[in-house]
């Protein structure tokens, strides 16, 4: 039996049991390639449910929904190790309670899908510990190391340059789990902290403040880049950013859901006198 079957079965026995009230998964897209959230909360429709190596969207945002888990009941999601990541992330932040939960958990190598041992998200600390200490993705940190060899003028015309195709559209924020906010920054105008015009100043007030928001919380999942509608590799920001919290910090984001936030937390033995 393969893996979707497996988890097909698994959830079809979780609704019909009442053990959980709706699974959160991914179906057909609107092309052969792509696959699209499904929220699923009859027996009968986990047949839709698919899972395979174009299973990449972090599906843990959806979680965070207004009213989603207010009930109590528990809820059950296809996530990656990255969207494990971010429930603990959530959890740690008081965004929701793990233990209404449920974890398809898997992960991908190649072209083939492999199923991931647990369903509670303490479970999986051995699988986030291998990603902390585990290599970068190739291609990915190959434009990296490029952009880090920049002169510091080099730097900021390349980003200068990419900042300039942002529309504004905030497609970035809407895919982001950790962007929870009812109300963003961006939507305050009295005052008015960000400019909304997409211009020069504004595309660098937005995309450089919302890096400072997840310093230490980005998963790295890359929904932003995907949402992006004109491919900006917000994605490399983000990874400087966690590259800046571990050396500095120690601190590699959603450890575990008893993790506090790193820019949100001090301690009071402290030897920086600026905090006191």
């Amino acid at each position: 039996m393969s893996i979707e079957e497996q988890y097909r079965t698994r959830a079809k026995e979780l609704l019909s049991g009442g053990a959980v009230k709706m699974v959160i998964g991914y179906g057909k897209g609107t092309t052969p390639s792509r696959r699209r959230p499904l929220f699923i909360t009859s027996p009968d429709d986990v047949e839709r449910l698919m899972l395979d190596d174009a299973c990449i969207t972090n599906l843990s945002g959806y979680l965070v929904s207004e009213g989603l888990l207010s009930d109590e009941k528990r809820v059950a999601v296809f996530l990656r190790p990255e969207g494990i990541r971010a429930v603990n992330i959530l959890a740690a932040e008081s965004q929701l309670d793990a233990e209404q939960i449920v974890i398809f958990g898997f992960d991908v190598s190649g072209n083939e899908v492999q199923a991931l041992k647990g369903i509670h998200v303490e479970e999986f600390s051995d699988v986030i510990r291998s990603i902390k200490e585990g290599a970068p993705e190739a291609d990915e940190e190959e434009l990296f190391e490029k952009i880090e060899k920049m002169s510091p003028q080099e730097r900021f015309s390349f980003w200068q340059e990419e900042f300039a195709k942002c529309i504004k559209c905030y497609a970035c924020r809407q895919a982001c789990p950790m962007c929870y906010c009812r109300r963003c920054i961006v939507d305050s105008n009295q005052p008015q902290w960000i400019n909304t015009s997409s211009h020069s100043l504004g595309n660098f007030e937005w995309n450089i403040v919302r890096a400072f928001h997840l310093s230490g919380r980005c998963v790295e999942c890359g929904n932003c880049d995907r949402a992006c509608p004109v491919n900006i590799p917000l994605r490399l920001i983000n990874h400087r950013m966690a590259e800046e919290v571990l050396g500095a910090f120690d601190h590699f984001a959603g450890m575990s859901k008893t993790q506090e936030p790193v820019l949100a937390s001090f301690k009071k033995d402290d030897s920086e006198t600026f905090i006191l």
